[in-house]
């Protein structure tokens, strides 16, 4: 049998096929024409389709090494471009003294007057994203914090204080704007600052801001949100740490609202109003969920949430809704044993030593007796007295 004459197919060294051409081919992503006709702009690095004139970014084929340095961040500006001068002047000494000239510029230009130079924002940007990353904030979070730290580089409000404390800040406003509510005890826990001195820098980086929104013409600042709003922020994230479901999750949430703004827990903190709130919706839904577990996920003392618990209880019929008394019968029952105030406790925490006339009025016996601090006689005769003064008359004889 005789062979077909013409060219072979390509075949390998040793005698596999070989595998067809996998290069990457860029295409113009508006007009698709094949083959493509790009043009490579160097002034602007852009590739340019000479067919449709559209511009298009040429990244996806790999590393450029044209194109070096990390990505732009617009609140730094030219920060991230520095001069080098190079120390190369044939022994003349010239470019030590440009070295300590710009020196000199750059002390006198940047980070005075209680402003942070380029080189610490660069730092502070650095240790935000670390500290985001840590705390899982999504990268909205992370470019409002940095945002808020440059108004309050510009207000001076970092001038003496301590710079984690103004990151701490700087991510718990930025926490708040965006909804991710974050307590203060857990970003001091991350940030390693004390809780004193977070509220302090935050009051000022809160000021700075609204300051500033004035300016700008804003009308609603961010960062401000209500005790029940940051409630319900806490709320969802507890919920979802113990996988108590959508369902109570809501309900937690329309009880923590109505708790705020109809009981006397107004004045405390967010985040013990979330973990009681979610303790009482707890009781109601019968779930099983006792005050320790929430303790450990909220980091509140278990009185406190057994307190605010009974707080919200003693106005049960004006935080609840009508469909929650109906669905949940046995915990409103629970909840309303919960609510009742207790009176024989209150009437033993009234002042010591005051004496009840309750039980005396009722055997018809009188609590006092008129001028009793004048002791009568052993012999039962009255002495004679001056006027009503109850001192004896010295013309009186014996």
């Amino acid at each position: 049998m005789y062979g077909v004459a013409g060219p072979k197919a390509p075949v390998g060294k040793y005698g596999q096929p070989v595998a067809p051409n996998l290069a990457v081919r860029h295409l113009c992503p508006n007009c698709q024409i094949d083959p493509p006709n790009i043009i490579e702009e160097y002034s602007h690095g852009d590739l340019v389709c000479a067919d449709c004139a559209s511009t298009f970014a040429g990244d996806e084929g790999g590393d450029d090494p044209s194109r070096v340095g990390g990505p732009s961040n617009p609140l730094l500006g030219n920060a991230p471009l520095e001069t080098s001068i190079s120390a190369r002047d044939g022994r003349t000494g010239i470019s030590r003294d440009l070295q300590r000239a710009q020196n000199r510029a750059n002390q006198t230009s940047s980070g005075s007057g209680g402003k942070a130079s380029p080189a610490q924002i660069q730092t502070a940007f650095a240790r935000i994203v670390d500290f985001c990353d840590k705390m899982q904030l999504p990268r909205s979070v992370m470019e409002r914090a940095q945002h808020v730290y440059i108004i309050g580089n510009d207000a001076h409000v970092a001038k003496g204080k301590n710079d984690d404390a103004v990151i701490a800040a700087c991510i718990i406003y930025a926490c708040r704007a965006a909804g991710a509510e974050r307590s203060f005890r857990e970003v001091c826990k991350v940030t390693k600052v004390s809780k004193s001195e977070l509220g302090r820098v935050f009051n000022l980086l809160r000021n700075a801001v609204m300051a500033s929104n004035s300016q700008n013409g804003v009308a609603h600042p961010q960062g401000l949100s209500s005790a029940n709003q940051s409630a319900e922020g806490l709320l969802g994230r507890f919920v979802n740490y113990l996988d108590l479901g959508n369902k109570l999750g809501k309900d937690a949430k329309d009880i923590a609202v109505a708790a705020v703004a109809k009981s006397a827990i107004d004045g405390r903190s967010p985040l013990s109003i979330a973990a009681g709130v979610l303790y009482f919706t707890c009781i109601l839904h019968g779930r099983s969920t006792t005050s320790k577990e929430i303790a450990d996920i909220a980091g509140v003392s278990e009185s406190t949430i057994k307190l605010i618990c009974k707080k919200v209880a003693e106005d049960l019929d004006l935080v609840i809704t009508p469909q929650m008394k109906g669905e949940f019968p046995n915990g409103y029952s629970a909840l309303a044993a919960l609510g009742r105030p207790n009176v024989p406790a209150a009437a033993k925490s009234s002042r010591a030593g005051t004496p009840s006339t309750t039980g005396d009025a009722a055997n018809g016996t009188a609590s006092s007796t008129k001028n009793s601090s004048t002791p009568a006689p052993d012999d039962g005769t009255k002495p004679a007295t001056n006027g009503n003064t109850g001192t004896p008359n010295p013309d009186t004889k014996a």
